[in-house]
């Protein structure tokens, strides 16, 4: 989970331990990209406004790195930017604030 956010990291990391799954966050897409073995992840869940480099910019990159797919999320949807995740390579867009079964059921179909 890559978050600007403390508390949108720490209630999204709940949720995602709350259905079987670890997770490891991230206050930046720039500290995921120095610190982790991307190989070591199954999927992604981004923020798409950061500072430094964006989801979108890490979406990117992602594809270019590792196959694990890649959930954007927003409290800043238009559909320039939705259009622009899905072309960055995105699996999902989804808006905030969202219904946690949207990402619960995404996170089944990759995990399993």
């Amino acid at each position: 989970m890559i978050d600007d956010d403390e508390d949108v990291r720490i209630s999204l990391e709940m949720l995602i331990v709350s259905i079987g799954h670890d997770a490891m966050l991230f206050d930046s897409a720039d500290a995921l990209l120095a610190e982790a073995d991307l190989q070591a992840f199954s999927c992604f869940i981004s923020d798409v406004q950061m500072p430094g480099t964006d989801g979108l910019q890490l979406t990117r990159r992602l594809g270019q790195l590792t196959n694990a797919p890649v959930i954007l999320i927003t409290a800043f949807a238009s559909e320039d930017v939705e259009r622009r995740a899905r072309d960055a390579g995105a699996r999902r867009f989804l808006t905030k604030p969202f219904d946690p079964n949207e990402l619960i059921d995404e996170l089944e179909a990759i995990l399993g």
